[in-house]
């Protein structure tokens, strides 16, 4: 059984990291955090964190903390993450201040240290370090379904959960593999011996922006800030992403 993680006896520092990672909804190129202002309130309201002052840097580094821990839950259900994504995660992480100190019980947290941005960040992975030590971090997954991603709580007993939804997404993943559909399975397990390529998605998540604005840069149908297309660019090139011309010409009506 997959089940939202405050249905599912998962604990409030599950809540916290699922939450954080949800803050984006890629089924609707819906971003929570659309600017520093929306990010202060976003840990205010959840973590009880009052930041002020943030800047672009700070929401641009929430953003790839998120999405490094959405390939890693992706992980933890079994599914190939990028290569890139664990180089990206681990860079992101070094620009984030953690430090160890002595709890009232006498053992030994990481926590945050220092302010501002990348201090509330890292109270996201102090929640992260706390799930690992009490083993049920890997409870945590992303849905295998490529357009969807959604972190849950894992609250089956064997934890072999791969799916938000199985009475949606999962139904949705097997029906399309049943009909045989040309444009392969909406699944992002690759089958063996094969690596996962790029998606739109990726390259929105690396670069920080919307899908809308990688499609714009792509398309370059709509104008877009140099320093914005700089970053989508990057992001192509890094993960060497590939236009899916079929799924082009399907919703074109072209073949």
């Amino acid at each position: 059984m997959v089940t939202r993680a405050s249905e599912g006896g998962a604990p409030a520092a599950a809540v916290l990291v699922l939450d954080f990672v949800n803050t984006v909804e890629w089924q609707e190129d819906v971003d929570t955090l659309a600017t520093p202002d929306d990010l202060a309130r976003w840990f205010e309201e959840h973590a009880g964190l009052r930041v002020s002052g943030l800047s672009e840097d700070d929401l641009l580094l929430a953003r790839r903390v998120r999405e490094g821990l959405r390939s890693v839950l992706l992980q933890h259900a079994g599914h190939e993450p990028l290569p890139a994504a664990a180089s990206d995660l681990d860079d992101a992480l070094t620009r984030v201040p953690l430090r160890m100190r002595l709890d009232e019980h006498g053992e030994l947290r990481v926590d945050s240290g220092g302010s501002g941005g990348a201090a509330a960040v890292a109270h996201i992975l102090a929640a992260v370090d706390g799930l690992r030590s009490a083993g049920s971090w890997r409870r945590l997954k992303a849905c295998a379904r490529e357009s969807c991603r959604w972190a849950y709580w894992d609250a089956s007993r064997n934890r072999s959960g791969r799916w938000c939804s199985m009475s949606w997404c999962g139904n949705y993943v097997k029906m399309r593999a049943r009909n045989g559909d040309p444009l392969a399975s909406d699944e992002l397990l690759p089958r063996q011996g094969e690596r996962r390529p790029a998606r739109l998605i990726d390259v929105a998540a690396r670069a920080g922006v919307s899908l809308k604005t990688v499609s714009n840069v792509i398309s370059g149908a709509v104008p877009v800030s140099p320093t914005t297309r700089a970053r989508v660019e990057a992001a192509v090139a890094e993960l060497d992403y590939r236009p899916n011309l079929a799924a082009r010409e399907l919703a074109s009506l072209r073949t």
